[in-house]
């Protein structure tokens, strides 16, 4: 448990391999400002618990690097100068994209608070992708609501041992194993699923447009009635999920970027933490690939058979693990070898995220309830030419609380996603043809 592995380990060959890094963003709203104390042992709970973590590389090659408890103090900053009440969106969009964070240092987290001129105060949790995911930080939340933060990772003293020698060795021989084993295991699923797989579809060529090689990603926040959320997808035959998919895709579909003729590939993310699991990342993903044009007349069904279908291979066949046996076979690959594979991998065309229902420990803090809250992540270091070469073009993240579900996009790809009038345009056209309305942060 103490190994970064999975997910954590993806995002650290990303890092070390390119210098790409993925900060999360926690962003609240509330009516009034919290207690400074109560802020302040907010990010000392935090700090206590399973969010305070840095590397501690390997000494043996094969063996996986080691997660230690960070020893570095909770950063908490309220920012001096108060901002108007419209101006809460952009700040939220300059600080997650400003996020410095070093979560092999042990740095993978910070505060940033700021009051308006109305007497409200919106409060930023930046978090690197390498030390939690969504669901873990909601039980991070939890325990520091809760005021039992206890880390579960040991000291980098207790790590760097004469032990530590031996306990690596044993790790490189069991991850030589753990890579054989693998290596039968896509052989054999891929020989099972052979034809059960669609050829692949040659793809319209993306547009390349060397003006904005440097264009910027785009980022929009919208507030929906909760109620008519659910009242709209169960009219179109589906569920919020299923809503959450087909939005999604009609936003592709109005960008005008090219899908393929296998149809509009969509990956949705899925837990895979259980009770207890203090891993940084345990998520994982299916793809659906919708070959049909999505519109509300055409309703949400083919979408809920589809999504229906994947969860169910998921968890019963493995079909779409194939993914969670890489990670063996790939860390024995040399750097360049990784790299080139890691460009060569096709994204989908958008990838949804539905944390779901918050927990009351996710939207209370230092005694206020907040207003809004919102939930997303963001890629940095990645050029706008290997934002064109690899999807997604567009994702999005979905929380519900209270009479609200907050949903976050993320535009992608400069040439379809990189005008950010564009994009909110197109997610109000979207919304309404659905039959909902919208409050943009």
């Amino acid at each position: 448990m103490n190994r970064v592995a999975g997910a954590d380990e993806s995002y650290l060959l990303a890092q070390d391999l390119f210098g790409w890094s993925a900060p999360i963003q926690y962003a609240w709203v509330f009516g009034s400002e919290p207690e400074l104390a109560e802020l302040e042992r907010f990010g000392d709970q935090l700090a206590a618990g399973s969010l305070s973590r840095k590397v501690v590389r390997a000494v043996v090659p094969f063996a996986r690097h080691r997660w230690v408890r960070s020893p570095h103090p909770p950063v908490l900053r309220i920012e001096p100068d108060p901002i108007s009440d419209d101006e809460i969106g952009q700040w939220a969009d300059r600080t997650l994209r400003t996020a410095d964070l070093d979560p092999v240092g042990g740095r993978g987290w910070q505060l940033i608070g700021v009051r308006t001129t109305s007497g409200r105060f919106a409060l930023s949790l930046l978090i690197s992708h390498m030390v939690a995911d969504g669901q873990g930080l909601y039980n991070a939340l939890a325990a520091a609501h809760a005021g039992n933060s206890a880390s579960t990772l040991p000291t980098e003293t207790e790590v760097r041992t004469a032990r530590r020698w031996q306990a690596d060795a044993k790790d490189a021989l069991a991850q030589l194993g753990a890579a054989a084993s693998a290596a039968r295991v896509i052989a054999t699923e891929l020989w099972r699923t052979r034809n059960d797989r669609p050829p692949t579809a040659a793809r319209t060529p993306r547009t390349i447009d060397v003006a904005t090689g440097g264009a910027d990603t785009t980022l929009a926040i919208v507030d929906i009635d909760r109620d008519l959320w659910s009242e709209q997808a169960r009219r179109f035959d589906g569920t919020g999920n299923t809503l959450f998919t087909a939005v999604l895709g009609g936003l592709v579909q109005r960008s005008g970027y090219p899908v393929g003729s296998d149809g509009l590939r969509v990956c949705i993310a899925v837990s895979n933490r259980e009770a207890g699991d203090d891993r940084a990342n345990a998520s994982g993903g299916v793809w659906i690939r919708v070959p049909d044009p999505i519109a509300p007349e055409s309703g949400l069904r083919e979408i809920r058979a589809l999504s229906k279908a994947a969860f169910t291979r998921y968890a019963t066949t493995g079909q779409d693990k194939l993914t969670d046996n890489l990670q063996p076979v790939v860390r024995l690959l040399p750097d360049a070898v990784i790299r080139k594979m890691m460009r060569s991998i096709a994204g989908p065309d958008t990838t949804v995220s539905n944390l779901g229902a918050a927990p009351d420990s996710a939207i209370e803090i230092g005694g206020r309830r907040a207003e809004s809250f919102a939930i997303r992540a963001i890629m940095q270091g990645r050029s706008g030419a290997e934002r064109r070469r690899q999807g997604p073009a567009v994702a999005a993240w979905a929380v519900e609380y209270d009479n609200k579900i907050t949903i976050t996009f993320f535009g992608i790809h400069p040439d379809y996603f990189g005008d950010e009038a564009k994009l909110r345009g197109h997610i109000v056209a979207e919304l309404e043809a659905w039959g909902l309305a919208a409050t943009t942060w």
